[in-house]
């Protein structure tokens, strides 16, 4: 009886690991004028030792090209590939031409093939290499707003409510999780501001970042890590136009190298449009003068005023020892705009201002120094 039920187990088990090995492909080849007579034995040769066993090769026609499909279905998928032997005895499939010293990266392109599907060979990468595809859906996650009040309240609290929120998974690592114990409440009321700005604004006050990642077989999710030295300066991306649709923004986006050399989730955009139509009530112009107030007074009074929301970059005052709430600020009576007068209080602190728009499009005033 005990073996009976050993053998039924190791059944078991083998019908599970076939459950989840990769997907079955199916290659056909063909060879164009002039391939050597040797090559198609000593393709079939190479193919064979990095798994890919199922191969047929055939003379050239006229208008071959490349293709990949899958004849299976999402679930189960059967990997139908179509490539070239050149002339110059070389594998040109869709999204790649390999020599035969090519080993390695022609079975990376099958492994991609079956942990990712076919949108992984020839989607084109953008932002943080992510395609087109997953680029939307994290613009749209991280665009959801925060509904719920921030100030005072421990930050891992904050992180648990926005988790439970996004479709992708927000990993941490040993040394997030160590930071996050000790972490500072939060210091600034982000009740209305999109998700991804205000988590990455959040972050930052403690050393951390956010950066979609997305590995091999596995599905997009949020990386909080701690800064390197490119989080110093935490500047913003331009953003697309009001409007915007994610997925043609991303399309002109991709080929840009200053988006790929985006290491982490900025706090905030650069508005598309001017920061006057982004923000219309900064550049509203008033009677003002002041004397005998702080620069927190000060920010403080032109807030409501404003009815944009201003953020100071809490780690970078902390860095260079400036505290509003000590440093007097004074200008002369003058008729000018607000945007005018928060920069020349600023400036008494050296500090300075800009305009963004989180993900959702909404304008604030990012203060850092």
């Amino acid at each position: 009886m005990r073996l009976r039920l050993l053998a039924n187990l190791v059944t078991i088990l083998a019908c599970a690991t076939a459950g989840f090995a990769a997907a079955p492909i199916e290659l056909e080849l063909a060879t164009e004028r002039g391939v050597q007579i040797t090559a198609p034995q000593e393709w079939l040769q190479l193919l064979a030792g990095i798994g890919i066993e199922n191969v047929r090769i055939r003379g050239g026609r006229p208008g071959d090209e490349p293709t990949v499909a899958n004849r299976g279905t999402d679930e189960r998928p059967i990997y139908q590939i179509f490539g070239i032997i050149t002339s110059r005895d070389q594998l040109r499939l869709t999204g790649g031409t390999f020599s035969r010293a090519d080993r390695g990266r022609l079975k990376d392109y099958f492994d991609r093939l079956t942990a990712d599907g076919a949108e992984a060979l020839t989607a084109p990468r953008g932002m943080f290499g992510l395609t087109e595809k997953e680029i939307a859906a994290v613009f749209a996650d991280l665009a959801q707003p925060i509904d719920f009040e921030t100030r005072g309240q421990p930050l891992r609290a904050v992180m648990t409510q926005l988790r439970s929120k996004f479709a992708s998974k927000l990993l941490l690592d040993a040394e997030s999780e160590r930071t996050l114990r000790h972490a500072r409440p939060v210091a600034d009321e982000l009740k209305g501001v999109s998700a991804g700005t205000g988590l990455a604004m959040m972050l930052r006050t403690n050393g951390l970042t956010l950066r979609p990642e997305k590995s091999r077989g596995e599905p997009v999710a949020y990386r909080v890590e701690a800064a390197g030295s490119a989080a110093s300066k935490a500047t913003g991306e331009r953003a697309p136009p009001k409007g915007w649709s994610v997925a043609a923004a991303t399309t002109e986006r991709a080929g840009r190298t200053n988006d790929k050399q985006i290491k982490h989730w900025p706090i905030g955009w650069e508005p598309h449009d001017t920061p006057g139509t982004a923000a219309p009530s900064l550049f509203q112009t008033l009677n003002a003068e002041i004397d005998g107030y702080t620069l927190a007074e000060t920010l403080a009074a032109i807030g409501p005023r404003i009815k944009i929301p201003m953020y100071l970059d809490h780690a970078s005052l902390a860095a260079h020892d400036i505290d509003p709430a000590k440093i007097q600020v004074r200008l002369p009576r003058t008729r000018t705009s607000y945007k005018r007068v928060i920069d020349r209080a600023l400036s008494q602190a050296r500090l300075g201002s800009q305009v963004r728009i989180d993900e959702a499009g909404n304008a604030f005033v990012w203060i850092m120094r």
